[in-house]
This record gives structure tokens, C-alpha cells and sequence, in this order.
């Protein structure tokens, strides 16, 4: 059994184990739907951002009461994010060195066990006002992308020497659909969560649940290198007549509206 799905074996005893224990009065379960939108930012000035995506999530929060108005708030959440990315790469084309610019469309997918401070206002009314703050840790499940592919220079020969800079490429530009990246994405992530909301109550221990949660990343999630280029946008090339690389670096995040039935 590999790393990751040991991690996420790990996260679903956690997180079940936690509703095992639910009957005592002292925690709080939610099922909920967490519509999404996501974008991730580059940590290098060669990447390019190209908005935001909308995706989904659900799962399940555990509030450990230890007062009636502070808990720790854990669970389990699953959810897609993405975002568009376009950046310069280099690759082989039939054992062609080609440089090629790709327009990225992430569809990742992780599932997150928080770790958060919860903090509740008495009932006012039929409504409980709610805040947290904290941090979380994902495991990558998923990895799919949309790639619009324009291949810009390829490496030529000419009596023996490189020609600079590399000449256009002649291929023609491509698009790949559903294609698995999932060797080109790190395994875990981690977020700082912030978020608040309501709870509006139906009868006895049973509350409808609604919340806006911005969710944070701060470790990088890609792997792989790009290609640099100049202030003026130009590829740069070393001392060999071979592209500079740089690895490629880029944090993701998502506001997400959150619903649920709070027992």
C-alpha cells in the first residue's frame, strides 16, 4: 500500500472514529455541500494566472464541544479545486527538443482532515452565529487537467552547431482533454482555514447550517520544471544553448459556500 492511500486510510478512521463517539453529547455532526470557486497562485513570475474555476465539495464536520461555546473543529472534507495556469515547457516530440507554451486547466482533488478553533454565540432567536480559524491537511486523490498546447521552438542542428535562438517550432498546436497529471502534482497540502456563519435552528439538537470558508494553501502543489524567459519574454538560454528551467511553483485556494444539517 502506497503513501497516499495509507494517508487517506488514516483521515477516514480519523474522521468516522470521531462520529463513533458522537452519541455522548459532546460533539456536533454535519454532513455538507461546499460549492467552490478556486484559483491558484503562482510563486514564480514566469507562470501565469488565468482566473478562477468553479468547482464542489462535501464531507462531514465533527465539533468537539468543550464548552458550549468553543470546539475543536475537525472532519473530513472532500473537495475539487483548480484553477488555469500558462506557462513555458520544454519537452520531446519525437526525440525533438521543443519548446511549447501550455494553457493549463487543474482539476484536482483532495480529501482534508481540519484542524480549527470553533467559536459560537449563544442562541439568538433561532440563530447560533458561528467562526473558526485553523489549519488543514490534504491528500491528493485525483489529478486531471485540459491543456491547450502551442508549440513555439524546436532545437536545430546546422553543421554541427545549435541555431540560435531555436527557430520556430513547425508543429501544429494540440488540445488534450482529461488528461491525468497526476505525476505532476504533489501528494499533500496544507491550508490555513477562516470562516463563519450561521446556524439556524429546526427542533431540539437539529440546526440547518450555512457558512462562507476561505481556504488558504500555503505549500506548493506542483511538480515539474517551465522554461524562463527575459523581461522582454524571450526564452533564456544558458552557456550550453539550452533553455534555463526553473521549477514550477503555485499555491491553490477556494471560497466556498457551505451548507449542511447540523445533529
Amino acid at each position: 500500500m502506497n503513501m497516499k492511500k495509507i494517508t487517506l486510510l488514516a483521515i477516514c478512521i480519523a474522521a468516522f472514529g470521531a462520529v463513533s463517539y458522537a452519541q455522548n453529547g459532546k460533539y456536533k455532526i454535519s454532513p455538507f455541500v461546499s460549492p467552490n470557486v478556486s484559483w491558484m497562485t503562482p510563486d514564480q513570475k514566469f507562470i501565469e494566472s488565468n482566473g478562477s474555476v468553479p468547482r464542489f465539495g462535501f464531507g462531514l464536520m465533527v465539533d468537539v464541544m468543550f464548552t458550549d461555546n468553543y470546539a475543536i473543529g475537525t472532519g473530513l472534507h472532500v473537495t475539487r479545486m483548480g484553477g488555469e495556469l500558462t506557462y513555458l515547457e520544454l519537452t520531446n516530440y519525437s526525440d525533438l527538443p521543443v519548446i511549447l507554451e501550455r494553457q493549463r486547466t487543474y482539476q484536482l482533488q483532495y480529501a482534508e482532515v481540519p484542524l480549527t478553533l470553533k467559536l459560537r454565540t449563544n442562541e439568538i432567536g433561532y440563530i447560533t452565529y458561528w467562526g473558526q480559524f485553523g489549519l488543514g491537511l490534504g491528500v491528493n486523490i485525483r489529478a486531471k487537467a485540459d491543456d491547450a498546447i502551442d508549440y513555439l521552438y524546436e532545437k536545430k542542428i546546422v553543421d554541427g552547431q545549435v541555431v540560435m535562438p531555436w527557430p520556430d517550432a513547425t508543429l501544429s498546436s494540440e488540445v488534450i482533454e482529461d488528461e491525468d497529471i497526476k505525476n505532476d502534482i504533489n501528494i499533500f497540502r496544507a491550508s490555513l482555514i477562516v470562516g463563519g456563519g450561521i446556524e439556524y435552528n429546526v427542533s431540539g439538537n437539529t440546526s440547518i447550517i450555512a457558512g462562507i470558508v476561505f481556504n488558504n494553501g500555503f505549500t506548493n502543489v506542483l511538480k515539474g520544471e517551465g522554461v524562463r524567459t527575459d523581461n522582454a519574454e524571450l526564452v533564456e538560454y544558458n552557456s550550453e544553448k539550452e533553455p534555463v528551467m526553473y521549477d514550477l511553483k503555485a499555491i491553490s485556494n477556494f471560497i466556498e459556500l457551505k451548507i449542511g444539517v447540523l445533529f
